[in-house]
């Protein structure tokens, strides 16, 4: 745990009023939440490449677990940890603004999983995945894109808590089988914090957004959504020892240091990444998935990603990287990694935060 002062939450949590909530998950827990760059890919493509190449063989013979598949009861389905009191609840996504106004988010070391996606203008947004813990108060909370729709469609009906959409985005999620608790189904559950500009300013809390999802429809468990190994378990694949990761986004800067507690501790734009109690964010286990963004079908202006198909994948952990692929060849499909030969990636328990950057933005800093 990483901890550099407190920033923030006291004003934070005066301003937000929590509603008590018989669905909540009984068991979850509330959570205190000179280097050689080497590219790893060749240059960055445009916004408008749909396909992402890979000098894997497609024709390789790769086992692909479906959303499907139950989780294992002894595990969370989402960090893997081994647990008496794993939870069949659904999974809960919520879109956290990454602006620089936004800083510190609320309760996103809570996060079982976060997907960091680029949105307008070089700038990137997270979708956080909470199951396993809850947290009294998440955000800024900011609205849906169309890159979201395949993050959704493999956690079996999730709750998505969200601030809306334009029209077009509105329209085509519809289509998306998941449980509704934004702030256009759920005013009450949301609070605007005045001390904070807006629209960077809107929070909620688990509790009260799990509410809302009981009432409006039951979700299902999310699948379990990656190959673990504990401790002493053999590991496939071959990994190499290095000291972190660059992401350059275009207007946000992200570095990512091996460091204490053995921990892979996030900086953004040059200061180290805080969350509103003064924790730092620092990962267990950190994957860059690199995949091609194009237009967005509800915004021409909006970048969309694309999560279906294969390509270049890195996943660090334990102060490794291991350089492979992903592939993912159907919506309802977990996005499997896999090494250079061919073999699952196996990752120990913990938090994971999932890098979406383009070609040609990733560093390996040995």
């Amino acid at each position: 745990m990483f901890r550099y002062g407190r920033r923030c939450s006291a004003p934070l949590l005066a301003a937000v009023i929590f509603a008590g909530c018989a669905g909540t998950p009984p068991s979850a827990r509330l959570s205190s939440p000179s280097t050689l760059p080497v590219e790893v890919a060749t240059p960055e493509q445009s916004t408008e490449d749909t396909n992402n190449g890979s000098d894997v063989d497609p024709g390789r013979d790769t086992a692909v677990t479906t959303a499907t598949k139950p989780p294992e009861l002894d595990r969370w389905p989402l960090t893997g940890v081994r647990d008496e009191g794993v939870g069949a609840w659904p999974a809960l996504m919520v879109k956290i603004d990454n602006h620089d106004r936004a800083r510190p988010q609320a309760g996103i070391n809570s996060a079982d999983v976060v997907f960091e996606e680029i949105v307008e203008g070089g700038l990137t947004r997270f979708a956080a995945l909470y199951h396993s813990q809850q947290t009294e108060l998440v955000g800024p909370i900011r609205s849906v894109r169309t890159s979201d729709f395949d993050l959704l469609r493999n956690l079996n009906r999730p709750l998505f808590a969200n601030s809306g959409g334009n029209e077009a985005v509105l329209r085509l999620l519809q289509e998306i089988e998941y449980v509704d608790v934004s702030s256009n189904a759920a005013v009450g559950a949301y609070q605007r914090i005045q001390e904070r500009p807006s629209p960077h300013n809107l929070f909620s809390d688990t509790e009260s957004l799990r509410a809302v999802g009981a009432s409006r429809g039951q979700g299902g468990s999310p699948p379990t959504m990656f190959v673990r190994h504990d401790g002493d378990d053999a590991l496939t694949g071959s990994s190499d020892p290095v000291v972190g990761l660059n992401l350059d986004y275009g207007s946000t800067f992200v570095e990512y240091r091996w460091g204490q507690d053995n921990k892979w501790v996030r900086s953004q734009n040059g200061t180290l990444h805080l969350d509103s109690e003064g924790v730092a964010v620092a990962p267990d286990v950190v994957i860059v998935q690199v995949v091609s963004y194009g237009r967005s079908k509800a915004d021409g202006r909006s970048p969309e990603a694309v999560l279906l198909g294969e390509g270049e994948a890195l996943v660090f952990f334990n102060g490794t990287v291991t350089e492979g692929f992903w592939k993912r060849t159907e919506a309802d499909e977990v996005t499997q990694y896999f090494d250079r030969g061919g073999q699952t990636i196996a990752i120990p328990p913990g938090r994971i935060w999932i890098a979406l950057p383009r070609v040609g933005q990733v560093q390996i800093v040995k």
